[in-house]
């Protein structure tokens, strides 16, 4: 059998390549690829730990249902007649953050853009904010905490004053005087679709703009932020369609409403 050839010094070339490969191992530093198997302390079983959990709030809340059936009585109204339509009229309670917006602005604009360009900005949340730190804690940091307290403040403040403002003038264009209207017609386009819009893109800038300016966020507080304007607009909108709308849709007091809703 013919020798291997040796390498100055008698080293055969494999175990110079090893002790080269175990030199560059040994430099290379950071965290292992692979994942531990030892994660007993890491995991919960969906069975027996998460279906109890949630077998035992069916059964809360079940409770809770019959119970509220027995003691609040729920009677059924008359039968539906289509040439009577009651007043007020009200969507179901979901939809009236949308019927709120009805009486300010277009209907295309209020029913279909809004929620459109809406819901888009929530999808797109995951590939604006990457980061993985944080996941999963509230408001990340106690900077964001502060933010999602002053997003909400402001957001109820700006949306019940406009509201407000809205209502005293006639329910015009988000508290424009109704000279306006007799000044320049009641041309749809622009008080039910460009001035509504300019308001809502302008205060939307503004509140962004006092984020950054109060608080020096990072991008994911930042979006906490605008998250928590949105689900402050959300809430304030149905609030005020849910409890203050009375007979043609005017404000009034919770307790001035009919007991009976339709």
């Amino acid at each position: 059998m013919a020798d291997i050839a040796q390498q100055p010094g008698g080293a055969a070339p494999n175990t110079i390549d090893e002790a080269k490969r175990q030199k560059l191992l040994e430099l290379v530093r950071g965290r292992a690829m692979a994942r531990p198997t030892d994660l007993a302390e890491d995991e919960v079983m969906v069975w027996p730990s998460l279906v109890v959990i949630e077998a035992v709030c069916a059964t809360v809340f079940l409770l809770l249902t019959v119970v509220l059936s027995i003691l609040v009585s729920a009677p059924l109204t008359a039968r539906a007649n289509a040439n009577q339509t009651p007043n007020p009229s009200k969507a179901p309670w979901y939809f009236l953050n949308l019927q709120e917006l009805l009486l300010h602005m277009d209907p295309g604009l209020a029913g279909v853009v809004v929620p459109t360009l809406a819901l888009g900005a929530i999808a797109a949340i995951p590939y604006i904010d990457r980061s993985p730190l944080g996941v999963g804690i509230l408001g990340t940091s106690a900077k964001g905490r502060k933010i999602i307290g002053f997003s909400f403040v402001w957001t109820t403040v700006v949306i019940i004053a406009a509201i407000m403002l809205n209502e005293q003038t006639g329910r015009t264009v988000f508290g424009l005087s109704t000279k306006f209207i007799e000044k320049y017609g009641p041309n749809i386009l622009i008080t039910g679709w460009v001035l509504p819009t300019i308001f809502m893109l302008v205060n939307i800038a503004i509140f962004a703009g006092a984020v950054k300016a109060i608080f020096k966020p990072t991008t994911r507080e930042f979006v906490i932020g605008m998250f928590t304007a949105f689900v402050a607009a959300y809430v304030v909108l149905t609030l005020s369609g849910t409890s203050f709308r009375g007979e043609g849709q005017n404000l009034t007091w919770p307790w001035n409403l009919p007991l009976k809703h339709h």
